[in-house]
């Protein structure tokens, strides 16, 4: 069997398509599997220290300004440049997608989503070949919004009753995979890999691999006061890490700067950022909030409220369910930061509750779930294709 597994551009789409195609070849060792990327991104960098077969096509991004009226999200000077030229990139790409999936010959294809998935999307529907999208967000993005009206299953991440967008009767509730890796180091290897103290309580701080700039700007100004008490590992993102070593920079010499670790990105060391942390400060995006649950870490979440309004809606429903404190970011000041952490790190009944509540957004066997539904989706695709011949032989 051969399948197309695609899903770009943030760590949170590649991670759970890598750790369901990890899946897919437990249930078939003998399976194919082609992951069809952009050249020069994070997930060929990803996919190539994982072995897999990769293919680079092109791939435009849909830039809307969320402040802006209605009409103006989609047509404003800011943004009809960009997305005029991305257009043609999202032709070629569509071209590309079609010459691979012809060549390469797909029974099935999964779409984890990024606009990466956009073009290949496209290409399967004219070539008819069956796919599945998961979402991992209750309010979906606009690829999974487009791609849903084709997609012959829709995989999410929440229970189906929080879906609105959607058909329900293709909606299957999987949860989000969470590479098994994750869960594999023990709080004192974590200590150890980034050379902290176990006298002292950890916060880790991440804003996702691409960064987020709110929360990298906030930290910096709290750090003199979180150093007092707690040690910190800051994952600022890619784009944002020589920003933030620049601000640094800036500011007089820290206190305790013993205590505080700096990185850009981390891969093989993220199960141990997270195996370290007694608090976690993150976006409120799903493979976050999956890895988290999983985890069972207590979490302080600071949705991106100007520009994910789905994290708006993830962060709701735990908050809802007591399963994270949440923090406006439209409101987020050092001080309010740090009175939070100071609170949690000082509450083990407060991390006890959060940790145990956060539990039930986790599925460790959403991996195994999803690859399932991949190749039932495989074996209907068959049974479609067979349907023409068997209308010529009456």
């Amino acid at each position: 069997m051969r399948i197309v597994v695609s899903g770009g551009g943030t760590a949170g789409h590649i991670s759970p398509t890598l750790a369901t195609s990890d899946a897919l070849k437990s249930l078939d060792s003998t399976v194919e599997i082609l992951y069809i990327g952009q050249a020069g991104s994070l997930e060929e960098r990803l996919v190539a220290a994982r072995g897999l077969e990769f293919a680079a096509i092109k791939a435009g991004k849909f830039r809307r300004d969320q402040q802006a009226g209605k009409l103006s999200k989609l047509v404003n000077l800011q943004t009809i440049g960009p997305n005029s030229a991305d257009v043609f990139r999202t032709v070629a790409g569509l071209a590309a997608s079609v010459k691979i999936l012809r060549r390469f010959k797909p029974d099935v294809i999964f779409l984890k989503g990024g606009y990466v998935c956009v073009p290949v999307g496209l290409a399967a529907r004219m070539l008819r070949i069956p796919f599945v999208i998961h979402e991992s967000d209750i309010s979906p993005g606009l690829t999974s919004k487009l791609l849903s009206k084709w997609a012959t299953k829709i995989a999410v991440a929440f229970p189906t009753r929080h879906y609105r967008d959607f058909e329900a009767s293709r909606l299957v509730f999987t949860g989000s995979p969470v590479r098994a890796e994750i869960s594999s180091a023990h709080r004192l290897e974590g200590l150890a890999r980034f050379e902290l103290s176990s006298d002292l309580p950890v916060v880790f701080v991440t804003g996702g691999s691409g960064g987020a700039r709110q929360i990298n700007e906030v930290i910096i100004q709290a750090l003199p006061q979180l150093l007092e008490t707690c040690q910190v590992i800051h994952l600022t993102g890619e784009g944002e890490y020589e920003h933030v070593k620049f601000e640094l920079s800036r500011m007089p010499e820290l206190e305790h700067k013993d205590r505080y670790r700096v990185f850009g990105f981390l891969l093989e060391g993220m199960p141990y950022a997270f195996a370290a942390a007694d608090v976690v400060i993150s976006r409120a995006g799903a493979n976050a909030i999956a890895e988290l649950a999983t985890l069972r870490k207590p979490t302080v979440l600071i949705p991106n409220y100007q520009m994910a309004s789905h994290q708006m809606e993830n962060a709701r429903v735990l908050s809802r369910a007591g399963a994270a404190r949440v923090l406006d970011g439209s409101k987020l000041t050092p001080d309010k930061l740090v009175g939070e952490v100071r609170h949690l790190l000082g509450d083990p009944e407060e991390q006890g509750r959060l940790s145990k509540a956060i539990e039930q957004f986790s599925n460790p066997d959403a991996a195994m779930a999803l690859a399932k539904l991949i190749l039932d989706t495989a074996g209907v695709g068959k049974r479609v294709e067979r349907k023409p011949n068997t209308g010529d032989a009456a």
